[in-house]
């Protein structure tokens, strides 16, 4: 008597589960993508950590990030490191040397950080 039970309440909890599942994806997938610039300048030292932050808010919070890295003549290996955590996960990461990203930096659902100013690094989450 208590078998047929077990197998009930199993399926009950394998759909209870698989509507939370869908729900989630769907919220996911129709979430806006939040867009953040990062102007560089030499940064090698900083800029792991930095857009290692910005990965785990993605993962914490749940939010899709859009990270594009504006390179100002570095001189070290900054572009390096960027190239390597290309692939990280939750974050969608690209980089460039072209001034012209700049021209939608007025657009509030992007989010402009110059780290060449000290003061702009705080406003990334976890730093």
């Amino acid at each position: 008597m208590l078998t047929p039970l077990l197998w009930i309440l199993s399926a009950y909890a394998l759909a209870v589960a698989a509507v939370h599942v869908y729900h989630a994806w769907q919220k996911r997938k129709t979430a806006r993508r939040i867009h953040y610039i990062l102007v560089t300048s030499n940064h090698e030292r900083q800029i792991e950590w930095y857009i290692r932050a910005l990965g785990l808010y993605a993962l914490i919070s749940g939010k899709r990030l859009r990270l594009t890295v504006l390179d100002l003549d570095s001189n070290d290996d900054t572009l390096g490191i960027i190239q390597r955590l290309e692939s990280m996960a939750g974050v969608e990461l690209s980089v460039t040397t072209d001034f012209g990203v700049l021209s939608g930096a007025a657009n509030p659902e992007i989010r402009m950080i110059d780290l060449r100013n000290p003061h702009e690094a705080g406003h990334i989450p976890y730093v």
